[in-house]
């Protein structure tokens, strides 16, 4: 498995990132499987065409998505609908939800709306969709399990959007990017809320020192060639894992990966509140949110909450926390986790779809685990208990 630098060094944007990622000329991903992605999210809406440019004598892939201007807006629900009526894998799915989160979230609290309002029409939702799902899916066939991010160019001046004309960085890169390290100037608008989005998502921040295996790069250009400061231009690494890391490694239907286990102490909080900020963790990209009871200090009863991420949504997680609960911090941990294979099958009863997953690449009747909502929607206009559902569905999806 691999570690991905991005150096913003003169911008970033959806569409720049996807370009730089085809521009790394891996066999796995390319704008061919961009196009069969945008052809299952948006049938017939946009055209990719990926071109070879020179920005500041360097050659680069520049990426065009033409999506007609007729089409409807967007919200985020729409979006995030259509992602997962795609065949994204499940952490291609994750990474590109945690990404249209954050942006939602960002456009939302500048605007002062609710994120169920906000609808994308600035970026573009098709275009929206297409770089996040298609970077998601990149990230994914090209086995990067970690992605480092050095400061990013900003740009300055203003632009104008649909919400008139506003100053770069525009509101919501400032919202997405709040607490990181960041470099201002470069003559027009260098970073897009898009390319905000992924940093913030998807990154952690790349410090000085750190040491990698040096691996292929590739540079995304921008549209607009620069008067000033340094080329639009975006560059990525594709570092592969060193001889002695595991984060990935699979054996026998198993795999070592790397997750983040968040904590927060809480002793001033409802339990209905404390329902609702874990709620919240799951819908920022929790792969599982939890909560233990602790006597805190003074000895009043408290819990401390908790959840597990991989590190695309750890600043989703760290935006639900604060936004949800009175916490002034929060920790993380790094954990090693392994992980049995599993997928996901449907067995018809009476009439009725009941999903089953299961656990393991030789299962044994105790991998079998149906869907419980199914069991329950089925059990009750049958009139039966779901266990007797559930035995059946056991039964059914044994070879």
């Amino acid at each position: 498995m691999s570690t991905l630098v991005v150096e913003p060094c003169g911008g970033i944007a959806g569409d720049m990132f996807l370009a730089a990622l085809c521009a790394l000329g891996n066999p796995r991903f390319g704008i061919e499987e961009l196009r069969g992605l945008a052809r299952e999210l948006v049938p017939g809406e946009a055209q990719l065409e990926l071109t070879r440019v020179k920005r500041g004598g360097l050659a680069a892939a520049h990426l065009s998505v033409r999506s007609g201007e007729a089409h409807a807006h967007r919200n985020l629900a729409q979006l995030t609908e259509l992602l997962a009526a795609s065949s994204l894998p499940p952490r291609a799915l994750e990474r590109a939800r945690g990404a249209l989160v954050a942006l939602a979230q960002a456009e939302a609290r500048v605007h002062g709306v609710g994120v169920e309002e906000v609808h994308f029409h600035e970026v573009g939702a098709v275009d929206t969709l297409i770089d996040l799902g298609g970077a998601a899916l990149a990230l994914e066939r090209l086995g990067v399990t970690r992605l480092l991010a050095s400061e990013p160019l900003l740009g300055e001046g203003s632009v104008e959007c649909a919400h008139g004309i506003l100053p770069v960085p525009v509101p919501a890169v400032s919202a997405l990017l709040e607490g990181r390290r960041v470099v201002r100037g470069g003559g027009f608008e260098r970073t897009t809320p898009t390319g905000a989005a992924i940093l913030a998502a998807w990154t952690e921040e790349l410090r000085p020192g750190t040491s990698l295996v040096a691996g292929p790069v590739g540079y995304g250009a921008g549209t607009r060639e620069a008067s000033e400061g340094p080329p639009n231009l975006l560059r990525v690494e594709l570092c592969p894992a060193p001889a002695d890391g595991r984060d990935g490694e699979e054996s026998g239907g198993e795999r070592w990966t790397r997750v983040w286990e968040l904590a927060v102490n809480l002793d001033d909080m409802t339990p209905q509140d404390i329902g609702f900020a874990l709620g919240e963790l799951r819908e920022a990209g929790a792969l599982e949110a939890w909560a233990v009871p602790v006597q805190m200090k003074k000895d009043r009863p408290g819990v401390v909450l908790c959840a597990l991420c991989r590190d695309a949504a750890r600043q989703s997680l760290e935006r639900a926390v604060f936004r949800t609960t009175s916490t002034l911090g929060l920790r993380w941990t790094v954990c090693e986790r392994r992980e049995l294979a599993r997928r996901t099958i449907e067995v018809e009863l009476d009439g009725f779809t009941i999903r089953v997953k299961v656990r393991g690449d030789d299962p044994g009747p105790a991998d079998y685990a149906p869907e419980y909502d199914d069991l329950v929607r089925a059990a009750r206009l049958l009139g039966v208990s779901p266990w007797v559902l559930r035995r059946r569905a056991i039964e059914a999806s044994m070879p």
